[in-house]
């Protein structure tokens, strides 16, 4: 490819998709999409200019206009050799149609017994990402994706429910009557007495704290920049609790043979024992750093740059415990607003069960990083929300209002 520019960097994704909305217990629309866009960055100068088009000489052409006013700064792009990561990919994905979904939506009601389907979103996508540079890098991979989230209401109680594949296997069934079993309690649900508990986190709920509350300390990006309290050596944590980066696990939602800059995937250990040991980090940030890449560059979007960000994040406790005694969470509403650089949180639970007894209008309040001295251990099912990989998790004297 022939660009005037010191380096280049082309990413190309196609995608196509196919969805579902129902609402009020109705199928409200099929939607389906196909998209292919380029993402184009080039370094000229030392100056990084980036841009986006469903053209690709236009996306160059703009990429190297930005490049002129930019004060992005970028050397190099990465070459690296691709892992070899399997279970991404499910043929049967590309062949989901219409019909498909209105089997899956018959699927929905005929398992609904007391509750309403309030509202449900059924997606299939299928992608394939390619990634080439001025520096020898070639590399492409075809991947899919499923997701389906139910929210169910019974007179004043609500709860919702997600499941999520790589393959066309979707367990809406299961997530149908989780989602219906919780409206149902909730809808029974009264106060608790304020004080201190333990508590138990489902892992969707383990994740909507940490993904917010967490995570964002150990990305290279906001060590730099002071956004972080973490630094290597130090304790952050229970002797029990081990934390892993993994983008090479087989058939998990955020694995894959490289990341958004064509950098290999890898395991990256963030806490051994509670000590952190490293961050995961992208290309640009390992450079200023002096630390090796991690394979952790993602864009949020295709219009976004890749930045540092978590693939599957494996939660590991040694010890097992039970639930008895403990305030038990399904879900969280507000973890958006916990604070991601002193890991502070106040927020309220959704589908709780103390002693038996459905919950409602409890109040979480702490801080992440304390949180996890007060780890008891982990119960029940190992299950992967989004890009979190754990159990439930049971912590010690936590503050409930």
């Amino acid at each position: 490819m022939n660009i005037d520019a010191d380096g280049w960097e082309v990413y190309e994704i196609r995608e196509r998709t196919i969805s579902a909305e129902i609402e009020a217990g109705k199928l409200k629309a099929i939607k389906s999409s196909l998209d292919k866009t380029y993402a184009v960055r080039v370094i000229k100068n030392g100056r990084l200019g980036f841009a986006v088009s469903t053209d690709l000489d236009k996306a160059i052409e703009m990429a190297l206009k930005v490049s002129k006013v930019s004060e992005d700064e970028l050397n190099s792009f990465p070459v690296f050799e691709p892992k070899s990561v399997k279970g991404l990919y499910d043929k049967r994905v590309e062949e989901v149609d219409a019909q498909h979904i209105k089997k899956d939506y018959e699927k929905m009601v005929a398992t609904v017994e007391k509750a309403e389907l309030a509202m449900a979103l059924l997606e299939y996508d299928v992608s394939e990402v390619r990634i080439s540079n001025s520096f020898g890098l070639e590399c492409k991979e075809k991947s899919t994706y499923s997701s389906f989230v139910v929210e169910a209401v019974f007179e004043q109680g609500s709860a919702y429910e997600i499941e999520e594949s790589r393959s066309v296997d979707l367990k809406i069934e299961r997530a149908v009557k989780k989602a219906e079993e919780l409206a149902v309690a909730s809808s029974k649900a009264k106060k608790m007495d304020g004080g201190y508990y333990d508590i138990v986190l489902s892992p969707l709920a383990t994740h909507q704290l940490f993904f917010f509350a967490l995570y964002p300390s150990f990305s290279a990006e906001n060590v730099l920049k002071g956004r972080s309290r973490l630094k290597i050596g130090e304790k952050v944590g229970s002797e029990k609790l081990s934390i892993y980066d993994d983008s090479t696990i087989d058939g998990a939602l955020v694995s894959c043979s490289f990341d958004d800059e064509g950098v290999s995937s890898s395991k990256t250990i963030l806490v051994e024992n509670g000590v952190v040991k490293s961050y995961y980090t992208d290309w640009k940030y390992s450079q200023a750093m002096g630390i090796e890449p991690t394979g952790n560059g993602f864009r949020e979007e295709v219009s976004s740059y890749p930045v540092p960000q978590p693939s599957n994040v494996v939660i590991d406790i040694k010890d097992e415990c039970d639930s008895d005694g403990a305030l038990i969470i399904h879900s969280f509403i507000g973890a958006h607003t916990s604070n991601p650089v002193s890991g502070d949180f106040s927020l309220e639970c959704m589908n709780s069960e103390f002693n038996g007894e459905p919950i409602k209008g409890a109040m979480i309040y702490g801080n992440a990083f304390d949180l996890l001295n007060k780890i008891v251990g982990r119960t029940g099912e190992i299950r992967q929300v989004e890009n979190t990989i754990s159990a439930s998790l049971r912590f010690s004297n936590v503050k409930i209002t």
